[in-house]
């Protein structure tokens, strides 16, 4: 790492992490050590770029315009480096925002093999936090099941699964197997963060299609606790097939009305769009592409 520039390195590691030890140890250093060298950054600069409040370090307003001018700089600096090096190996950080429980799932087993072919590469996974600040939410990619909506980044469909309906044995026990998509409406459905349309589900078969309004008994804003609800007896819920094939293969979930077809839950990458994007982030969306298809 350049000597020349690893304050600007260290500092960038602060305003991610919000700590002086831990940007020290990841890079190496003591926590007094770090310190200093931010301390003569500001020097150096005639201006405050970090404070210290009751639970973190975190940016002034200085420190927030100096992050988003000085990264893209770095960032193009280790884009020139790596083109120069020639050859296959990545180096540097790849910051990874992870949206939906199938990526906890699918996506975070993948990282192996991609981080023992690649081992100079460090990653953050930045689980969905709403309440985080938010320059620390700042990713590379995004990996989430949704429509695109913003045009100021890439999108790359990364794979896709078939919506089912699960159940916990002892629900369909006491409350009876549907058998119909209609007799759904007799039942109690759990309505997880799965993406619906207007509140509705949507079935076909054999060239017919019908769609039922659902209203949740129990809502869940991920897709772990509606699977733990629906583990638990409480009600059906609608989910991809990669989020349950384990809990199906155990026996603590049964699929649902498997004759009708309900569509598809795509996964999504989502990058920075033009030179914004690393090209750390664009090889991880590749090797993404390549697993998930095996699973074809």
């Amino acid at each position: 790492m350049s000597e020349y520039l690893f304050p600007f390195r260290l500092f960038i590691r602060v305003a991610y992490t919000g700590s002086f030890s831990r940007a020290g140890r990841e890079l190496g250093i003591s926590q007094s050590s770090a310190s200093r060298i931010i301390a003569a950054l500001e020097r150096d600069l005639g201006a405050k770029l970090l404070v210290r409040s009751t639970r973190a370090v975190v940016l002034t307003p200085a420190g927030s315009t100096y992050l988003a001018n000085i990264e893209p700089i770095l960032a193009v600096f280790d884009e020139a480096n790596l083109a120069t090096r020639g050859g296959s190996e990545l180096q540097g950080r790849l910051r990874l925002g992870l949206h939906s429980g199938v990526c906890l799932r699918e996506v975070v087993p993948k990282l192996s093999e991609f981080l023992e072919f690649h081992p100079g590469l460090s990653v953050d996974l930045v689980a969905e936090q709403p309440h985080r600040d938010g320059v620390r939410d700042r990713v590379d990619l995004t990996l989430q099941i949704a429509a695109p909506e913003d045009a100021t980044t890439a999108m790359r469909l990364i794979g896709s699964t078939p919506r089912v309906l699960v159940a916990s044995p002892t629900y369909l026990v006491r409350r009876g197997v549907p058998s119909s998509p209609v007799a759904l409406m007799a039942h109690s459905i759990i309505a997880g963060p799965s993406p619906t349309e207007g509140g509705a589900w949507f079935f076909s078969r054999s060239g017919k299609a019908v769609s039922i309004s659902i209203e949740g008994k129990m809502t869940a804003n991920t897709c772990e606790v509606a699977m733990a609800s629906t583990i638990s007896g409480i009600g059906i819920m609608s989910t991809g097939l990669w989020s349950c094939q384990a809990e199906i293969d155990a026996g603590v979930l049964v699929r649902v009305l498997e004759t009708w077809d309900m569509g598809d839950i795509r996964l999504y990458a989502f990058l920075p769009a033009g030179a914004a994007s690393k090209t750390v982030a664009r090889s991880f969306v590749g090797h993404l592409v390549s697993e998930f298809h095996k699973q074809v």
